[in-house]
């Protein structure tokens, strides 16, 4: 099942553009598809995937940003982000997969180096790899990416959502933009490490690794570390996130960039903090707060960070 809504513009502040079209005019469509109506052998974690679409000529959009949620979360949790990623240009998703249990959690306590490392190849490929998740290929982020992109693509035939499938019908992704919050962010720099993909953005993440030491999987793989971004919150309760971002190389482009409510001097870093407050007024809510609705401090209706969303989402 497809539910779309109708169009509508996000109320944005005022950004430097490039474009000889200013993305905050662009309409977006958007849509939620059930994971079960994708695959029926879906039967958990079946709330909807969200698609964001600009309101103009999608089958020349080749180029999607897969956003992937935290610990717990779901994509309708971060649907002002998607909708800057439509603007962007991109055919944005927020991809619902399953995401009940913390790799920081979980591997506290292993003495398996590769814990880490085999859970997220687990949750993101299917191979079965971790005693701490069963995740078969169906569930798992590359299938039901899959998934969704077949039944996209039976649906709105003209949009050719097929083009971003190889002939094996597995996602092509080097056509594929990763990013997510905390959980999802990890993922998104696993997927990176096993497959060269356009960009990577990370939230809060990844927050792999204890006492703000590097997680031990965390290098550069097929994705150069031009590609990558970082933004978290100077709170975030999460110690290793910086130590990460320095195993995959994102200092080489400058220092973390602190980001307030009126930044727009970016001065080519790919590392950013804040300490803006949560729209919640309390700093318990730091970790999402760079990413998701409802903690995302906004002003006039529109996210304080959307430039630096912005920038960090970059253009297709």
């Amino acid at each position: 099942m497809i539910r779309t809504s109708s169009l509508f513009v996000v109320a944005q502040l005022p950004i430097a553009c490039s474009s000889a079209v200013d993305p905050r005019t662009i309409a977006v469509v958007e849509r939620r598809v059930s994971p079960a109506a994708a695959n029926a052998h879906v039967t958990s974690f079946t709330q909807d995937h969200f698609v964001w679409l600009p309101g103009n000529s999608i089958a020349d959009v080749n180029r999607i940003m897969v956003l992937l949620p935290g610990t717990g979360g779901a994509p309708a949790n971060f649907r002002g982000i998607g909708r800057v990623a439509a603007q962007q240009g991109y055919r944005a998703i927020g991809l619902m997969y399953p995401d009940d249990r913390a790799v920081v959690v979980e591997c506290d306590g292993d003495p398996d180096v590769a814990c880490m490392a085999n859970m997220r190849e687990e949750i993101v490929e299917g191979r079965d790899l971790s005693p701490h998740v069963t995740v078969d290929v169906d569930n798992s982020i590359a299938g039901r990416l899959a998934d969704l992109l077949r039944h996209l693509a039976n649906a709105y035939p003209a949009e050719r959502w097929d083009t971003f499938l190889d002939g094996s019908g597995a996602v092509r992704w080097d056509a594929v933009a990763v990013g997510g919050l905390s959980q999802g962010g990890g993922h998104a720099a696993y997927i990176a490490k096993l497959h060269s993909v356009p960009r990577v953005v990370m939230f809060g993440a990844p927050a792999d690794g204890f006492g703000g030491v590097k997680a031990p999987w965390m290098q550069i793989g097929a994705t150069p570390a031009e590609r990558y971004y970082g933004f978290r919150h100077a709170r975030d309760p999460f110690l290793s996130i910086d130590a990460n971002w320095s195993a995959l190389g994102l200092d080489a482009f400058g220092p973390v960039v602190d980001i307030t409510s009126a930044t727009r001097d970016f001065r080519g870093s790919h590392m950013f903090t804040t300490d803006v407050l949560p729209a919640t007024g309390s700093y318990v809510d730091a970790h999402p707060s760079v990413f998701g609705d409802g903690v995302t401090p906004t002003s006039g209706g529109a996210p304080v960070f959307e430039s630096v969303w912005r920038y960090l989402l970059g253009r297709p």
